[in-house]
C-alpha cells in the first residue's frame, strides 16, 4: 500500500467502517480538512485511487 493511503486508514479508522463510499469520503470537507491537517494529500490519494482502480478493471479484461 501507499504512503498516502497507509495515512488516511491510519488517521481516519472510522471512514473504513461506515457506509461511506471512497469516493464520498474524498469528497467530504471535514474529512479532507483532517487529512490535510495530518498531511495527507487527497488529491494524491485521489488520484492513486484512480490509477488502481484502472489496473484492476485492466487485469481483469485479461
Amino acid at each position: 500500500m501507499s504512503r498516502c493511503l497507509d495515512a488516511f486508514s491510519a488517521c481516519l479508522p472510522a471512514v473504513r467502517n461506515t457506509e461511506l463510499s471512497m469516493a464520498e469520503a474524498l469528497n467530504d470537507p471535514l474529512i479532507r480538512t483532517v487529512m490535510e491537517a495530518d498531511g495527507v494529500d487527497p488529491e494524491a490519494l485521489e488520484t492513486e485511487f484512480l490509477l488502481i482502480a484502472e489496473n484492476r478493471a485492466e487485469a481483469l479484461e485479461v
